[in-house]
């Protein structure tokens, strides 16, 4: 107990320190001392008050964990280096000045995202279907998403489901970026409700992280109060659906407890069981050898997809572990230290707060696309107490690409409009 208590004194002054760096609670950094500093105190307190029964949580492993967080801090502290005037350095296409994106570009993609809506839908459904029908439709269609996740069967329904989900939570980050008209309500609530057909969390907390974050940005509102005032309503807005997907998409009938008991033990569980997962990694690493790199898929991948070597991807999901209660997640150290051992963990970490930093105070500049990536880009940090995202190169890089091309086009003056049965591109001379 007493080396957990060091660690949430350690997390807590770095966590201080981080704050006063940049005075921002979207500081990365800054954020990965938040989520750790909360799984260390959901710990302490489910040690005082026993919520689930949870297996402890090694000194040494506590110790990787610490010295990790001061790596990526390190790292955002040095990219803090940076000369402001590389920071304000602004390409063509993307001017520091707020330019509105052409209109009828706008218009195009909040209608194919209205078509594709009810498409969702329907690949919902069957997805239900698939698992015998009936009432619980979101909890069916979930059962039957991990099925063919773990199998790496990409049916129509999987891809329509992840894509349409995908790019309409760019959509609305980058309407975000612009003003909030009418277009930008009506893209985010299809995006929002695309999310919630996911049937999972981590496509609601992309969308909500992402659009807090810009507001934030954007009104500059980064301090610490001012911050809070407004994250409030998020935050609520996706511990309600957080609760409400439990009882949708998990067989909750064989537990007790009601509403609310039921919603702790699981939000609890879900807080606390990846440290513990990660602990029985350090005790026990030939136990969890890997035989193909989960940090290296991207590049790996591409090699294979290229006929140059063969390569065998990871498995979908990872191996469930009991501590006592049993969970697949293991939180973002796993994998990086299982491949590299604690120095090259170290690294990583370092290159990951000096890059994110970066992008940051890119961000802080006021470029919409440095601001559009940096709000996607805030939901590796939100899962690091859980399970790495950072690898997802080939992610980031779509939302990259269709940032760029939505501001390339976006400038581009042209008008669509309907003649008889024939569509007209009208140029506009530029001033």
């Amino acid at each position: 107990m007493i080396y957990l208590d060091l660690a949430l004194i350690f997390f807590l002054l770095l966590l201080v320190l981080n704050y006063r760096a940049q005075r921002s609670v979207l500081y990365p950094p800054f954020i990965f001392c938040v989520m750790w500093s909360l799984c260390l105190a959901v710990i302490r307190l489910n040690i005082i008050f026993n919520f689930v029964e949870l297996t402890p949580v090694h000194g040494n492993t506590l110790a990787i964990v610490a010295v990790g967080a001061a790596s990526f801090s390190l790292g955002g502290l040095l990219a803090g280096l940076t000369p402001r005037a590389f920071l304000r350095t602004h390409l063509y296409i993307f001017p520091p000045k707020q330019v509105r994106t052409n209109d009828s570009l706008r218009k195009v993609l909040m209608i194919v995202l209205l078509c594709a809506l009810p498409v969702v839908f329907y690949q919902v459904l069957q997805l239900s279907r698939s698992q015998g029908g009936g009432y619980s439709i979101l909890l069916q269609a979930h059962q039957e998403l991990i099925e063919e996740t773990i199998n790496r069967d990409r049916s129509p329904a999987v891809v329509v489901i992840g894509y349409v989900s995908l790019y309409a939570i760019f959509t609305s980050l980058l309407f975000a970026t612009d003003v909030r008209d009418r277009k930008f309500w009506i893209v985010s609530v299809i995006a929002f409700i695309a999310c919630v057909l996911t049937t999972g969390r981590v496509a609601l907390l992309i969308l909500i992280s992402g659009l807090s974050a810009i507001y934030l940005l954007q009104k500059k509102q980064e301090s610490l109060r001012s911050a809070m005032r407004f994250l409030r309503w998020p935050v609520a807005l996706f511990a309600f659906f957080f609760i409400g997907l439990i009882f949708t998409n998990k067989p909750t009938d064989k537990m007790s407890g009601g509403v609310i008991g039921i919603a702790t033990e699981v939000g609890l569980a879900s807080i606390v069981s990846p440290l513990a997962a990660f602990d029985f990694v350090v005790q026990n690493p030939p136990e969890f050898m890997v035989t193909t790199s989960h940090i290296f898929d991207f590049p790996l991948h591409l090699i294979g997809t290229l006929h140059l070597a063969e390569y065998t991807p990871p498995p979908a999901s990872d191996t469930f572990l009991f501590v006592p209660f049993p969970t697949n997640v293991y939180t973002m150290y796993k994998f990086y230290y299982l491949e590299l051992g604690f120095i090259g963990t170290l690294v990583f970490l370092f290159v990951f707060g000096f890059l994110h930093s970066l992008l940051y105070l890119k961000a802080r500049q006021g470029g919409r696309f440095s601001t559009y990536l940096y709000a996607y880009s805030i939901f590796p940090l939100l899962m690091v107490i859980f399970a790495d995202q950072y690898y997802l190169i080939s992610v980031y890089l779509r939302a990259a690409t269709f940032g760029i091309l939505y501001f390339t086009i976006g400038s581009v003056p042209f008008r669509l409009s309907v003649t008889g049965r024939r569509w007209n591109l009208d140029s506009q001379t530029r001033s």
